[in-house]
C-alpha cells in the first residue's frame, strides 16, 4: 500500500471540526471554529470558496439533494445555505446547545444534541416532529441502518438504536467515555465504533442478543479516535485520531495496513477531526485542529 499527500488545504482560522461531501464527487465543504463555511474543489487544489459566516464553532453540516447545505451552529439550532446564491434560506431554532450531526432519513432530518437529545425535524416544513431524549449526555453521531432505523453514539458510552416509530430498540455500554464515531458496513451487516478509549469495535446486530458483545476489537490508537470514513468501495476504512495519526485499516478482521503521520508523509501536527474518504479518485481528506484539510491517495 502506497500512501501519497496530494495537497493541504489551508485559510481556516481555528481547528476544523466538521466536513460534508458535496453534489458532486469532487466537491466537499468544511467548517470549525471560526464558523466559515468554506466549500472545496479537489480538481482545483487550495481554491477554497466561503459559501457562509456562521457565528460560533460549527460541528456537523449536510448537504441534501436540493443543493441546500444544513449547517448546525453552536448554541443557534440549524442554518439552511442554499448554494447556488449563497443566501440563508430557513434556520430552525433548536435550543442553546451544540449540535455534534445532522441525518437524513427519508423526509425526516436527525439531529445530535449535546444535551442527550436527539431532535427530528420535517424536511419540507422545518417544523419539529419529535424529540428523543435517552441520555444526559452529548449525542455525537447518527448512522442509518437497514428498515430505517438509526443508530446514535453517546458521551454515556453507550449505543442506542432506535427505530422508525422513534422507539428505543437496543442499548449496550459500547465504550469507555464517549463514542464518537460510528459507521454501518452493509456488507457483514456490521456496526464499528471508535471511542476516546482509543478502540475500534466491531458489533454484529443481526443477532437478537442484548447487551451485544463486540465480535472484535483492537486498542487502535494512542489517544481518543474521533471519526471514521469507509473507501468507497474496496473494504478498507480510515480513523482518525487525537494522536495526530491517520491508520487506514482492514475491514475484514481489523488488521493494520498503514500510520500516515507528520514525521513519515507530513501528515497533521494536531489532532485530526473528520474524514471523508471521497469518490474523486479515492481520495482521502482529513481536517484537523492545525487549520488545515490534507487530501490523500492511498493506492
Amino acid at each position: 500500500m502506497q500512501i501519497e499527500r496530494i495537497d493541504t488545504f489551508s485559510g481556516h482560522r481555528g481547528p476544523i471540526y466538521s466536513l460534508a461531501s458535496g453534489e458532486q464527487a469532487h466537491e466537499f465543504y468544511s467548517a470549525g471554529s471560526d464558523g466559515w463555511v468554506v466549500q472545496w474543489n479537489l480538481q482545483k487544489p487550495d481554491l477554497g470558496k466561503v459559501v457562509a459566516q456562521i457565528s460560533g464553532s460549527v460541528y456537523a453540516m449536510k448537504y441534501d439533494e436540493m443543493g441546500v447545505l444544513w449547517v448546525g451552529q453552536n448554541f443557534e439550532g440549524i442554518h439552511g445555505i442554499q448554494l447556488s446564491n449563497q443566501e440563508r434560506i430557513f434556520s430552525i431554532g433548536l435550543g442553546a446547545n451544540s449540535i455534534f450531526d445532522i441525518l437524513f432519513n427519508q423526509n425526516q432530518v436527525w439531529v445530535a444534541h449535546q444535551d442527550g437529545l436527539i431532535t427530528v425535524v420535517d424536511a419540507d416544513s422545518k417544523q419539529i416532529i419529535k424529540h428523543i431524549k435517552s441520555s444526559d449526555k452529548s449525542v455525537r453521531t447518527l448512522r442509518l441502518l437497514p428498515q430505517n432505523r438509526i443508530a446514535a453514539a453517546y458521551s454515556d458510552g453507550y449505543i442506542r438504536i432506535f427505530n422508525s416509530k422513534f422507539e428505543l430498540e437496543n442499548a449496550w455500554k459500547a465504550h469507555d467515555g464517549s463514542v464518537f464515531g460510528l459507521q454501518y458496513w452493509e456488507k457483514d451487516g456490521v456496526l464499528i465504533s471508535v471511542g476516546k478509549d482509543a478502540r475500534i469495535k466491531k458489533w454484529d446486530i443481526t443477532k437478537i442478543v442484548v447487551p451485544f458483545e463486540a465480535a472484535s476489537e483492537v486498542i487502535a490508537h494512542m489517544y481518543a479516535i474521533h471519526d471514521l470514513a469507509f473507501h468507497p468501495q474496496l473494504p478498507l476504512f480510515a480513523s482518525a485520531s487525537m494522536d495526530k495519526t491517520i491508520k487506514i485499516w482492514d475491514a475484514e478482521n481489523l488488521t493494520l495496513l498503514k500510520v500516515i503521520d507528520a514525521s513519515r508523509y507530513g501528515g497533521h501536527k494536531n489532532s485530526v477531526n473528520k474524514l471523508i474518504w471521497t469518490p474523486f479518485e479515492d481520495q482521502l481528506v482529513s481536517a484537523s485542529d492545525d487549520k488545515n484539510i490534507s487530501v490523500w491517495k492511498i493506492h
